[in-house]
């Protein structure tokens, strides 16, 4: 299967012209889109605005692909606005190296193979509710982005984290971010994650994230956007590092922040 999704994405790069550099929304269609996601009322004024130009600014850069389904302009406006809010401020280049979202109706079960830390070869088939590749595509879910769109957030952190040229939970820091320090606090961080996991200790985040450093990132990137308060009161140096990086405080939008479709076909 995921060898005919390849041959499509690159089919898709070969035929498709460039693509324009915006394509925003009109007052319906932005209405519609803060009704359907209720994130988008939470943020301040500012951040508003600046969500509307990146939507339109993602929608005119990306291709949606719908895999088994017909996918309408309401669910490219939701998925363009949870993949806008970590470039807020980074700005829509930071998702230069790629260009195709591909959506599945459901759960999508790639073949992946992987060595163990033994040296054995395993090969599986794994469902999944979303995928990022080094430069395209990401790949998602309907169903799961309708019961949580924060899969959309944790997708385009992987984008966002293979800017260094390696998907590994070091994407490139602007320079007021002292590197060391990313690296220390995300490593002391992750490895108390796998600590407590060891110990049979509540996490204090999904243990998914000790399954590597990039995907660390992803999941503390979906806490830092939807369960702000959360993350900072657990891990605060954590928190700090990604409001710097993000240039954004979402725990002044809410302690808690809903990723639900509000009203699907409204």
């Amino acid at each position: 299967m995921f060898r005919d999704l390849h041959n499509l994405v690159r089919g898709l790069g070969e035929r498709l012209l460039p693509a324009p550099a915006t394509a925003p929304l009109d007052d319906t269609e932005w209405r519609r889109l803060r009704a359907n996601a209720a994130f988008i009322g939470l943020l301040p004024s500012a951040e508003t605005e600046v969500l509307r130009e990146r939507v339109g600014e993602f929608l005119g850069r990306k291709t949606f692909k719908g895999i088994g389904m017909q996918l309408d302009p309401w669910q490219r406006h939701l998925i363009a606005a949870y993949a806008s809010l970590p470039v807020l401020h980074l700005g829509i280049d930071a998702y230069r190296d790629w260009r195709t979202v591909i959506v599945y109706p459901d759960t999508f079960a790639p073949e992946q193979e992987w060595v163990d830390e033994a040296g054995v070869h395993h090969q599986a088939v794994m469902p999944q509710a979303g995928e990022a590749w080094e430069r395209g595509p990401v790949v998602l879910s309907w169903s799961d982005i309708a019961d949580d769109g924060a899969v959309i957030v944790h997708e385009v952190t992987h984008t966002l984290d293979a800017g260094n040229g390696d998907v590994n939970g070091f994407p490139p820091l602007p320079r007021t971010l002292p590197r060391a320090e990313w690296t220390d606090t995300f490593s002391a961080a992750y490895e108390q994650l796998q600590q407590e996991i060891e110990r049979g200790l509540e996490p204090v985040i999904d243990p998914y994230a000790a399954t590597d450093p990039a995907e660390f990132l992803a999941v503390v990137a979906e806490y830092f956007f939807f369960s702000p308060a959360h993350l900072r009161a657990e891990w605060p140096a954590i928190y700090r590092l990604l409001a710097e990086y993000f240039g954004l405080q979402p725990h002044r939008w809410a302690d808690e922040i809903p990723t639900h479709i509000r009203s699907a076909r409204d």
